[in-house]
């Protein structure tokens, strides 16, 4: 265990050497504390440095004693001093409600009431979504945290260094998730995802974090840059993995798991209109994956997303299939991922589509007589926005129950929602109406399912 975590710590260093978006800086022995080097500007004065960034002004004699000052009012321009972070004061830091969608509280204060836009949240502030519903956090840095739907995050951490005005930003996720897009920071500030059995801790990085409550595990997923995730507290001796780029670490029990991400699924129709009563997604299955994950936006960015589900019901031919219900007309964009057995969601891809509703419901055949003739009327609603033209067509049956040649009746460019025929010659015929619009600049055509009509002698 022990040669396991010198390989982490000498892969953490190396990575550090490297790269600004590095995970958690932390002290190379227990007994070294971490410190952040100063450069001494004229006029500058222990005393007044301890009185205005230190925690105590009575610090200043810590400081003094480990670069040994000999007087702590006077000081050479351009020195270097280490100051140990622990003795750093962190003023107040905030965030800010940059927007939301859907049934979003907000609980600071002691009070709980649905957020407002732009309005500013202070640390210990508690954000919970519900069913497709978002909430989208900028931090003072510029860094960015959405809460998606069905998820529970406290800004445990909002504070400012006096110092140096780095930020230092923590947020616990208590259930479900939130992806982060962190700016690169300075120190001693930083950035960590708490849950209650990992830590995930970066500098400038995109990365997401969820917490299954009920399996009491965590997943972290790394989109760009590097985290540093701990079963526990991280650089306080718990076990820690480095995960970069396009890798995830699960959490529990105690262990973490690194496992590279899925890649992106793909829709089986990815140009295909979605004209059905349900608009429906259908998956190409992808190897490894034990479910797949849609959302949806109204921008390719997913900043103004509202709604999310899972994949919960199989195609025909037994493929991955997502249902976005009656969902509105528009052109839209939708987020494709798909999750491994232990609930790390992979890498994503974003489709554009267009909604469109088209078709045709409700379909009556009855009869009539009108002297010596007998009235056969066709009628039927078109389903959809927008003027629409119809295609009706009849055929007779044969003993096979399938069609007995062409149709008997072929008629395009019907514009009511009615046909009439007379004096149809008794026998088995079914009849069909296809509904045609111009929607979106496609043209949008779909058939009914085919009605049976019975004629006695």
């Amino acid at each position: 265990m022990n040669r396991n975590r010198a390989i982490i710590a000498g892969l953490a260093a190396a990575l550090l050497s490297t790269t600004p978006a590095f995970a958690q800086t932390r002290p190379a022995a227990a007994s070294v504390p971490e410190t952040l080097d100063y450069v001494v500007q004229p006029g500058d004065t222990l005393i007044d440095l301890a009185t205005a960034y230190l925690n105590q002004p009575t610090d200043y004699r810590r400081v003094q004693r480990d670069n040994r000052v000999a007087d702590p009012r006077r000081l050479a321009i351009g020195r270097h001093l280490a100051i140990p972070i622990s003795l750093l004061r962190a003023d107040p830091d905030q965030a800010r409600i940059e927007g939301f969608r859907g049934a979003v509280t907000l609980t600071q204060g002691g009070r709980t009431a649905p957020p407002q836009q732009g309005q500013t949240v202070s640390e210990d502030a508690v954000v919970s979504t519900g069913a497709n519903a978002f909430l989208r956090l900028a931090l003072s840095d510029g860094s960015h945290v959405v809460v998606p739907s069905n998820s529970r995050v406290r800004l445990s951490r909002l504070r400012r260094y006096a110092l140096n005005g780095a930020v230092d930003h923590a947020v616990t996720v208590e259930a479900g998730r939130a992806e982060s897009r962190v700016t690169p920071r300075r120190r001693p500030g930083g950035f960590v995802v708490r849950t209650p059995v990992s830590v995930s801790a970066v500098r400038g990085t995109e990365f997401r974090v969820s917490f299954d409550d009920d399996a009491d595990r965590s997943a972290t997923e790394v989109t760009e840059g590097v985290v540093a995730v701990g079963a526990g507290a991280v650089g306080a001796g718990a076990e820690e993995t480095v995960a970069v780029k396009d890798q995830g670490v699960s959490a529990s029990a105690g262990v973490l798991r690194l496992a590279p991400l899925l890649p992106a699924p793909a829709l089986t129709r990815p140009d295909a209109v979605l004209s059905e009563r349900q608009a429906v997604f259908d998956i190409v299955p992808l190897e490894g994956a034990a479910r797949y994950r849609g959302r949806l936006a109204t921008d390719a960015g997913m900043i103004d997303a509202f709604a999310e589900t899972d994949s919960a019901l199989q195609g025909a031919g037994g493929e991955p299939r997502l249902n976005y219900g009656d969902l509105a007309d528009g052109a839209y964009f939708v987020r494709l991922s798909a999750l491994s057995g232990d609930g790390m969601e992979g890498r994503a891809t974003t489709y554009s589509f267009i909604r469109a509703r088209n078709g045709v419901g409700g379909l009556v055949g009855t009869s009539e007589a009108l002297g010596q003739r007998r009235l056969y009327r066709f009628r039927w609603e078109a389903e959809g926005e927008g003027a629409a033209e119809f295609r009706f067509q009849l055929w007779r049956e044969g003993e096979d129950g399938q069609a007995d040649g062409p149709p008997l009746v072929d008629q395009p460019g019907v514009v009511e929602q009615a046909f009439t025929l007379t004096d149809l010659p008794p026998g088995v015929y079914s009849w069909r109406v296809q509904g045609s619009r111009h929607r979106f600049g496609r043209l949008l055509q779909a058939w009914s399912e085919p009605q049976q009509l019975r004629i006695g002698r």
